[in-house]
């Protein structure tokens, strides 16, 4: 399981600040402001500010688990999907892989090759609000996948390993631009569960740092929700596909 990421797929949205109300005419009373969540992040997102300001908090990292009833490849299969995201994940309401990687030997020795997402378009909506942006993946083979998004977003993977996979930390024309994050990185870890044979222990972390430090004051537990409900959309998607032992 970036420049944007699917995998990513917390909800961003840019709204312009909402002009001041008219002033209030005699025998009328103000309506109290109902600001939902949404709209409060939304108005921070425009204020004053830059990753690079002394105020700025370093990036956060949440992460969520799940132990599967299934072999690893096959999460693993599930996790690179991107196209079919749309079909599952909240608020992603298109997914489509644009950049494969070239073939590459699959793990049972077998003679087929098999090409991996290298990126993605993705959509997201929330309410009247939607965003699209490009993902930069980084898969290894029934273990890691990256997306990777935002000017300051790096993959995690060593050198070594970009290099053996035949990728670049940053490929060249990449689109950067990371709307309200300057970076997020989305990193799935999937391998043998170490108390059942036959599943497998799935691990997703999101490392993020928003690009105005106000709006991460305010995102902060809304990201933890978000985080929670994908990573059980593709345990969902997993009892869907592949049944429940």
């Amino acid at each position: 399981m970036a420049t944007r990421t699917a995998f990513q797929l917390l909800p961003r949205v840019i709204q312009p600040l909402r002009p001041r109300s008219p002033p209030v005419q005699p025998h009328q009373h103000p309506i109290p402001s109902r600001r939902q969540p949404l709209s409060l992040l939304s108005a921070l997102a425009n204020l004053p500010g830059s990753p690079s300001s002394p105020s700025s908090p370093p990036p956060r990292t949440i992460r969520a688990h799940r132990t599967l009833p299934h072999p690893p490849s096959r999460i693993y299969d599930l996790i690179a999907d991107v196209d079919a995201y749309s079909a599952f994940l909240p608020y992603c309401t298109a997914s489509r892989v644009t950049r494969w990687t070239r073939p590459s030997p699959t793990s049972d020795g077998g003679g087929d090759e098999r090409r991996w997402p290298a990126r993605a378009d993705l959509t997201v909506g929330w309410g009247p609000f939607t965003e699209s942006y490009t993902s930069r993946l980084y898969c290894v083979p029934e273990s890691v996948i990256e997306a990777v998004s935002g000017p300051g977003g790096r993959p995690t993977l060593d050198a070594e390993t970009l290099a053996r996979l035949g990728l670049d930390a940053v490929p060249a024309g990449a689109d950067m631009e990371g709307g309200i994050f300057e970076s997020l990185v989305t990193r799935w870890e999937v391998g043998p569960a170490k108390e059942v044979e036959g599943w497998t222990d799935a691990e997703l972390a999101v490392r993020f740092r928003f690009a105005n430090p106000a709006l991460g004051l305010a995102a902060c537990r809304i990201v933890d929700e978000k985080v929670e409900e994908m990573i059980q959309a593709f345990e969902d998607r997993a009892r869907e596909l592949y049944g429940q032992r």
